[in-house]
């Protein structure tokens, strides 16, 4: 029976998942979705492959499992923030610095990476992804479509993707540090998309 680095076997499989996601991360900040193989991370936390298998079948469980884990502390945030109360403009400012802040951090870098790498990646990967920001994406619809209440006329759908545009790049600049202009110009820039900025 192998040795066991906690109290309990079930404390030590939770140390050793951790392990795992942080090497999962570690190699997708470096190589890129490439680079993530049962084997490789196996190496990382000193795991044979057949042990690996304990813990996923095979390497899209892995990220899948890595992915939930990744994101959803950053989603149940962003959900909380926009269906928060007070006016819907100063939720998506609040939302937007939540999103620069998360795309910033270190360790971090390999969600990003793996973003700047979407387009590229197996379908089965991007459904994944695009699933885990489904409930986000309805939340920042309902909010938009708020935003825009006074305003008839106007497609919530196509300001939504706009501002997921603008979103989507300022998080990409954010990778590489958050300063004050690109807080304020994504804010603007947001604001604007909602007509909400005078001149």
């Amino acid at each position: 029976m192998p040795r066991i680095s906690a109290p309990t076997v079930r404390e030590h499989l939770d140390l050793q998942r951790e392990a795992i996601f942080d090497a999962v991360g570690s190699i997708l900040a470096d190589e890129g979705y490439a680079g993530v193989e049962l084997a490789t991370v196996g190496q990382r936390v000193g795991l044979a492959r057949t042990s690996m298998y304990r813990y996923a079948h095979d390497k899209d469980e892995l990220l899948a499992l890595w992915l939930a884990r990744a994101f959803e502390p950053a989603m149940a945030q962003a959900q909380a923030v926009l269906g928060a109360s007070g006016p819907p403009a100063e939720r998506l400012a609040v939302w937007l610095d939540g999103q620069l802040d998360f795309a910033a951090k270190p360790r971090d870098g390999a969600a990003s990476r793996l973003m700047a790498e979407f387009d590229n990646l197996p379908a089965s990967i991007q459904t994944m992804v695009i699933d885990g920001h489904r409930p986000l994406r309805e939340a920042l619809a309902a909010t938009v479509a708020e935003a825009l209440e006074d305003q008839p006329g106007r497609d919530p759908e196509l300001v939504l993707a706009l501002i997921d545009g603008i979103a989507t790049a300022a998080t990409r600049q954010a990778a590489s540090g958050v300063t004050v202009q690109l807080r304020s110009e994504t804010r603007n820039a947001v604001l604007a998309v909602l007509a909400w900025v005078t001149t």
